[in-house]
Formats: structure tokens, C-alpha cells, sequence
């Protein structure tokens, strides 16, 4: 299940059971491409029905801050989270959370590049969110300004979803001891085969709808590079094992893992941007494993908060790629296993 209520460029709700009502308490996420020189208008929404007028704007100004304005009717609501903010170059988050019975608010901003984030602005008395004006936010229109700085933003009704873990996609091939099966079709407690022959068991399936943009942005791996008769779509961040003799030239080593942003070259691997929102599967099967697919493996997820496990095989940073992707380019050798 995902965690998003919504998610901006869809039409409707991912959760159809929230259809309706209000949204009293939850968490709104923006994530935005730094950096930003003058103030600027991110979001905005504003609407008249029969004199009831409803509006949400979020505004952004480098030096002074950031201000929420959101009215229903009569009642207006100012928030603020001062400034100056951080404005250097890359991806920062947005997160405005608010609890209506609670009866308060939070603001926060936090660059992605491993900058300190700001301390969060809270205060009292939020209003709630009617879902149809954050399904009309989602969906864009004549009453919707949407800063092309804001790659994507999404809602939810409690906690935000589940900490980040590698995902393939729901049609991604992978091997069972009964034969190959879609990875969107498994379940925890499934037994998948491993890169050296051996079945694990599923410790745990997550599905997660994912914005395709900004950090979250997937990677297409092109046949026949990877797999000779079908793409494959990852996260930036999922290992795929490679072998070959270009492997075993630059590195002494028989296979290595690269994580699949750093195999992109706008030709055999790329990023895809073209949904607005992904449906991920991620498999955990304890300790990491590389899992077999169709012609390739991958390096399996953890979901839990045990520390991270060594990688099965050496993984290569992001500049040791550079030339084995020289040398993979001209065609000579497998790309995958």
C-alpha cells in the first residue's frame, strides 16, 4: 500500500476510501530544485464557490523565509518558517505538517545535499485541508500556479511513508523455484533464487507509489543492454550486478555492483521521467543477497532498522563507473548477469 493520499500530476486519489471530507491532520511534502534568487510564488490555489472562499499558497523567499496562507470562508491562517534558508545548489524538502484536534502546526525545510536542516517553525490552530482543493492542487488547472521548481509534492494522512529502500518495478522478472514471476505479484514468505543458486524467503514485500521526479526518479535500463528482450525500470539506487571481461580488466574482480544511476548514459540506461507516479516493489530477504532475474541480478533491500549489511560482492562509487562505462559502450562483454 502506499502511503500517499495524493500525489501531484494524478487526477484522482491514491487511496480511494479518502475520497471526500476533510484532511484534519497530515503532512504536506514538496521538493523543490535549488536554488531559488528571488522570492517566488511555489504554490498556489484559489477558488470561489457561491462566495465561500478557499485559498492555499505557499510563498518562498530566500532571505525572509517561508509563509503559508490558507482560508476557508472567513477564517485565514498565516504560517511562517523565518529566514534566511539555505540556497545552495541541488534538492531540498518542504515539509508543512498540521493536526487540527491537536490544535497544532510544523514547517520545515530541509536540504537534501546533507546541509543541516533549519529548526522547525511550529504554532497553533491549523485548519484542515478539504481534499477536494488537494485533489484540484494534484490535478493543476486555471485556479492552480505550480512554480516549475517544484518537482513534485504529495499528501499524506498521518506519518510520512516508510523510510527510502531499493525498488524494482511491479513487472520486473524474478526468479522462483517454480520459474520466473512478476515482481508485484510476490509476498512475503515467498521463496525467490538467489545469484549463486540458493532460495531465500521473502522476509518482507513493500509496495509504495512513488513520484517519478526529483530524487525519487526512476532509471530505465534498456534492452537488449541489460536484459535482451525487455526494459527494466529501477530506483536510482538499486545495485545491478555486472560481468565481463571489462569488469575483471579494471577491477580484478570477477562481478561488482553498480547502483543503476551511475550506469546512465542517455542510451543503454536513462532516467524516466515520463509517469508521474511509479508503483515500486521492494524485497527484503534478510541479510543482503542478489536476487536473480532474467539475465540480471540484484542486490535485495532491507526494510528494517538493523545496520546496513556489507554488500554481497564490491560495490563501485559513483567515479569508478566512468570508465567501465567507456569501455562497456564500445559493446565488448556482458553488461549484466
Amino acid at each position: 500500500m502506499s502511503g500517499w493520499i495524493a500525489l501531484s500530476d494524478r487526477d484522482t486519489l491514491l487511496d480511494p476510501a479518502e475520497d471526500g471530507g476533510l484532511l484534519d491532520r497530515g503532512q504536506l511534502v514538496l521538493e523543490l530544485a535549488m536554488p531559488l534568487q528571488e522570492p517566488q510564488v511555489l504554490l498556489d490555489y484559489r477558488s470561489d464557490q457561491g462566495g465561500w472562499q478557499r485559498a492555499f499558497s505557499l510563498l518562498y523567499d530566500p532571505a525572509h523565509g517561508i509563509g503559508i496562507l490558507h482560508r476557508q470562508g472567513q477564517t485565514l491562517r498565516r504560517h511562517r518558517l523565518p529566514g534566511p534558508l539555505p540556497n545552495g545548489p541541488g534538492l531540498a524538502r518542504l515539509i508543512f505538517r498540521w493536526d487540527g484536534p491537536a490544535r497544532h502546526w510544523g514547517l520545515r525545510f530541509d536540504p537534501l545535499d546533507g546541509a543541516a536542516p533549519l529548526p522547525e517553525a511550529t504554532g497553533i490552530d491549523p485548519l484542515p485541508l478539504p481534499l477536494s482543493d488537494l485533489l484540484q492542487l494534484c490535478r493543476g488547472g486555471p485556479d492552480v500556479q505550480r512554480h516549475p521548481a517544484v518537482q513534485w509534492f504529495g499528501a499524506t494522512r498521518g506519518a510520512l511513508p516508510p523510510p527510502h529502500a531499493p525498488w524494482v518495478g511491479q513487472r520486473t522478472p524474478v526468479a522462483t523455484p517454480t520459474g520466473f514471476r512478476a515482481a508485484g505479484s510476490l509476498a512475503a514468505g515467498d521463496m525467490v533464487m538467489t545469484r549463486g543458486g540458493a532460495a531465500r524467503m521473502l522476509q518482507s514485500v513493500r509496495r509504495i507509489d512513488l513520484p517519478s521526479r526529483g530524487c525519487h526518479a526512476p532509471v530505465l535500463l534498456r534492452a537488449p543492454y541489460f536484459i535482451r528482450n525487455r526494459d527494466l525500470l529501477v530506483s536510482a539506487d538499486q545495485q545491478i550486478l555486472l560481468t565481463g571481461a571489462e569488469v575483471e580488466y579494471l577491477f580484478s574482480e570477477d562481478e561488482v555492483l553498480v547502483e543503476a544511476q551511475h550506469l546512465t548514459d542517455n542510451r543503454s540506461a536513462l532516467f524516466d521521467t515520463r509517469r508521474a507516479v511509479t508503483a515500486t516493489v521492494s524485497l527484503d530477504i534478510g541479510p543482503v543477497g542478489l536476487i536473480q532475474s532474467d539475465g540480471l541480478a540484484f542486490a535485495s533491500a532491507r526494510h528494517n532498522t538493523a545496520p546496513a549489511s556489507a554488500p554481497p560482492v564490491r560495490l563501485l562509487r559513483s567515479y569508478e563507473a566512468v570508465p567501465l562505462l567507456a569501455l562497456l559502450g564500445r559493446g565488448n562483454g556482458s553488461r549484466a548477469a
